[in-house]
This record gives C-alpha cells, sequence and structure tokens, in this order.
C-alpha cells in the first residue's frame, strides 16, 4: 500500500477514535443529563434556586415559607422556624419533578382534576419569578398523577411517590427543635424550681463551678446532659393561640432556666430564658421557649432535668489514671479496735503483697473501681466526731490510699486517698476523702465492688490458702512441700522420711 494512503488512513482513524471517545464515552453523562432535564416539568432550576414556597398542607392550612438568610422560616399564618429538612424536600420535589409521560392535545383540564379544584403549589425563584403545578387525580392506570404548569394547560403525568414531600400537616413542616446553641458555648447557667435554685459558671479551664446557694466544684457530667436535652429538645405541638388552659398552666414554673454563651471575640451573649410550666391536658407541659414563643413537651421531658441542688455538686471521691497506680494501703479497723493493713504493689505479674496472697485480677478490679468512683449523694457539708462515728468514719473502719511510683529520690505522688464507713443497706456506703469534711454517700451496689471489712477483702481479692482436705486429693501435685504438711502428728513424716504403709492395719480375708 502506498505510504501516502496509509499516513491518511491512520489520520482518519486517529480522528474517528477521539471523537468517538469525546462524544459517544465523554459525551454521555452531559447528553443524559440534557435528557433529564428536558423530562423536568422545571427543566434548568436547581433546589437552591427556590427562595420562597406557597402551598396547603394536607390539613388545609394556606402556608407560605421564605428563606430568610438561608434559613427557611414559616411566614404565614404564622412566623416561626421551619423544618430545613422538609423545605428542603419540598424544593427539590418541585424543581426535580420528571414526567412519566404527556397528554397530547388535552381538552376540559377539570376530567384531569386539573381545573378550579385542582392543588396548587407555587415558588418564586432568585430572579424573582413566580413558578407553581397544578396536582390532578390520579390517572386511570398505572397509578400516577396528572399535573401541568401554573404557565400553561400541558398536562404530564408524574410518579406518584414523588410528591409525597408535599403531602405534609403544618406541624411536620414547622422546625420542632426549640433552641439550637451548642452545648460548649454556654459559660452561665442558673437554674430554680420550687424551693431551690443553683448557678453555675465555667471557669477559663473549661471546669464548671458551682456559685449558689454554696461555692463548691460543680458536676461536669450532669451539667453537659442537662445542656445537651435542653438543645435537642423537640416540641410536640406549638401553642400559637393562647387560651385559659394555656394562662393557668403559665402560671406554674416548675423549672426556669436561664444561660449565656460564648460568641466570637470571648464576649457573652445576651441572657436566654426559657421555663417549663403546668399541663396543657393530653398535649402536655407547657414551655415557653424562644420570642416568647409557646410550646408543649411530653410530660417525661421535665424528668431530663435535674431539680436538687446536690446533682450539680460534684461527687467525685477518687479520679485517676488507672496506669499510674502502683502502691496501694489499705487499713481496715472494727468495733472492736482490731486492725489489719494490706499492703499491694504493681509488679511485673500483677498486684502482688507480702501481707496477703492476693487475687491480681481481684486487686486490678478494685484500682479501676477507684480510679473512677463517685458517690451518689452528699449526706452532709461537715459533721462532729460523734456523728462521724455513728457513720463508721471516726476512726474510719476502711482507709484506702493509691500512689503513684517514685520518680527518684522524691515522695511518691498520691493519686487517692479515702475512707469507707458502714453500709446503710438503703442509702449505700458512707464515705469522704480524707482531709476533707464533705460525708458523701456511695450507691448501695458498690458494696460489693469495695472491701468494707478485712474478712470481706480476705473473701474477694485474695487467694484461699490451700487445705489438708485439697492436698489429699492431689498428693502428688506442686502443693506437696512444706505448705502441703510437715507435722508427723498430721500423719506427712518429716520431709524425706519413710512414708506410712496405706495398708498397715487392714485385715487381708
Amino acid at each position: 500500500m502506498n505510504p501516502r494512503t496509509t499516513l491518511v488512513l491512520a489520520v482518519v482513524a486517529a480522528l474517528l477514535g477521539a471523537f468517538v471517545w469525546l462524544y459517544e464515552i465523554e459525551g454521555e453523562p452531559q447528553r443524559r443529563a440534557a435528557a433529564d432535564d428536558e423530562k423536568r416539568i422545571h427543566p434548568g432550576l436547581e433546589s437552591g434556586d427556590v427562595q420562597s414556597i406557597a402551598l396547603t398542607t394536607r390539613d388545609d392550612v394556606e402556608a407560605r415559607f421564605e428563606r430568610q438568610d438561608g434559613r427557611w422560616r414559616l411566614v404565614e399564618p404564622v412566623s416561626a422556624p421551619a423544618d430545613a429538612v422538609a423545605l428542603d424536600a419540598i424544593a427539590g420535589a418541585l424543581v426535580n419533578l420528571p414526567r412519566e409521560g404527556q397528554v397530547e392535545d388535552p381538552h376540559e383540564l377539570e376530567q384531569y382534576g386539573l381545573g378550579d379544584g385542582a392543588r396548587v403549589v407555587r415558588f418564586e425563584i432568585e430572579d424573582g419569578s413566580n413558578r407553581g403545578i397544578r396536582i390532578g387525580r390520579t390517572t386511570p392506570v398505572g397509578g400516577h398523577r396528572y399535573v401541568a404548569r401554573l404557565a400553561d394547560d400541558d398536562v404530564a403525568y408524574v410518579a406518584s411517590y414523588r410528591l409525597n414531600a408535599l403531602d405534609r400537616n403544618l406541624l411536620d413542616l414547622r422546625d420542632r427543635r426549640i433552641f439550637g446553641f451548642e452545648v460548649g458555648d454556654v459559660v452561665e447557667l442558673r437554674l430554680a424550681w420550687p424551693g431551690a435554685s443553683v448557678a453555675l459558671e465555667r471557669e477559663d479551664e473549661g471546669d464548671w463551678r458551682m456559685t449558689s446557694p454554696i461555692p463548691a466544684q460543680a458536676d461536669a457530667g450532669t451539667i453537659r446532659d442537662l445542656l445537651s436535652d435542653l438543645s435537642f429538645l423537640r416540641a410536640r405541638s406549638f401553642v400559637d393561640e393562647p387560651d385559659d388552659r394555656v394562662a393557668a398552666a403559665s402560671e406554674e414554673r416548675a423549672l426556669e432556666i436561664r444561660w449565656r454563651e460564648r460568641e466570637a471575640g470571648g464576649e457573652t451573649s445576651e441572657v436566654h430564658e426559657a421555663w417549663i410550666g403546668g399541663s396543657v391536658g393530653e398535649e402536655g407541659l407547657l414551655l415557653s421557649g424562644p420570642e416568647d414563643r409557646l410550646y408543649t413537651i411530653a410530660p417525661e421531658r421535665l424528668e431530663d432535668f435535674e431539680r436538687s441542688v446536690t446533682a450539680y455538686r460534684d461527687k467525685t471521691l477518687a479520679e485517676f489514671e488507672v496506669g499510674r497506680a502502683r502502691r496501694v494501703r489499705i487499713d481496715f479497723a472494727d468495733e472492736s479496735g482490731d486492725s489489719e493493713t494490706i499492703r499491694a504493689s504493681l509488679e511485673g505479674s500483677g498486684w502482688t503483697s507480702e501481707d496477703l496472697t492476693l487475687d491480681p485480677d481481684a486487686m486490678a478490679d478494685l484500682v479501676r473501681e477507684l480510679a473512677r468512683l463517685r458517690a451518689s449523694d452528699i449526706v452532709a457539708e461537715e459533721m462532729g466526731e460523734a456523728e462521724l462515728a455513728s457513720l463508721g468514719l471516726a476512726p474510719p473502719r476502711v482507709s484506702i490510699r493509691v500512689e503513684d511510683a517514685a520518680e527518684s529520690d522524691s515522695d511518691p505522688v498520691e493519686l487517692a486517698r479515702i475512707a469507707l464507713g458502714r453500709l446503710d443497706p438503703e442509702r449505700g456506703v458512707f464515705a469522704r476523702r480524707i482531709g476533707s469534711p464533705t460525708v458523701f454517700v456511695l450507691a448501695p451496689e458498690l458494696a460489693e465492688d469495695l472491701p468494707l471489712s478485712w474478712a470481706a477483702f480476705q473473701e474477694s481479692h485474695a487467694v484461699p490458702p490451700r487445705t489438708s482436705d485439697a492436698l489429699s486429693e492431689n498428693p502428688g501435685g506442686s502443693g506437696a512441700g512444706p505448705e502441703a504438711g510437715t507435722d508427723d502428728e498430721e500423719g506427712g513424716g518429716a520431709p524425706g522420711g519413710p512414708r506410712p504403709d496405706p495398708m498397715e492395719g487392714v485385715e487381708l480375708r
């Protein structure tokens, strides 16, 4: 073949390959997208273009929603935040609605349910132009719905499920989340309920402190849970037209909450307020939220908010990293004045002691329990010796000290030092931090995990000594030796001496 002809054919093949690649392969997604857009009732739009929506809700309320500062808001029949997810779904359904088919040369729109009785949904886009659709009856075959744009009388039909987002009650389109703050931004908090109140502040380091009714360290976990429950609280219903029942419920105050948040630049916000009042019948409890809007919430939600001063007090008796604990000393004393001491240290093989053969796993469990020991309640800020003695705390029935290993010549670091008293089956175990006057009570179930007496410690944390019965069942086992018994009176004989004949004294027949 002529080289020139070959070159021409090669160029043609290359151009053809490029055309196939660019048009048939690379261009396929664009053509598919263009075809899909052409099928839409409102082509060329994105859901973000929709700035307002007006429709009749399923419960026959004429409602209008607007996008304000990037957020959806209900503006008619009342002014209130709207559910962003639900409104975005409606906007998406309106602009992405595809035709399943077209009615050729339609006559008399009433036969398609698209006349005066049709359901109408209007929306406005960014350029200020108004769009909308009419929704008619179900098609005789296939279960589709007839629709038509407001701008013309062209009749199409669409898959019925694509209109589900438009079929909502007004309650479903309102934002049920009452508060929208971030828990970590709150720096001041005050709570009041019948008979008591508490004021709390977040320190610069992030810890919470109680400032009223007494200065004390606060329980950060309880505060965090309360703020989280408040932030995610959902309305059961909205009270737009207060009546006598609402007026009566608003006179009650089951709980009042005030808080401040830290804003950009370190400044604090204005005070935010909310309160939970009385019952409004089956609707639930009345709640006043932002902008003095009224809601109802489920009655059980009130139980999410602690209403006792001690609930917000820090009740930590001991807290340290488990890995730092290297030595534990426990002193036991009983009512008769007898005392016992156990000193344990963490070695390579686990927890050991020269005072007693320990169960390393049980001892490790005890240290883990001590590393996060928290009381369930506060008994008193301070007590006299007689009162402390009645609780088993003067002197303490059990004293526990946990230490870190010493560094070079320095003294060991004390990680925890607590005193345990007697067990009240109803209230729990009375306890103190040694050196602090506050008296706490531990939950009753902790009595199973903590050593409340020398006998209890031996039973739960020590390895039981081998008995003569156990040795007789395994005479050749590892228990043979000095601990297996060397007393002649026990029949064991001296080590290395002659063993008694087991058949001695047996008469043979």
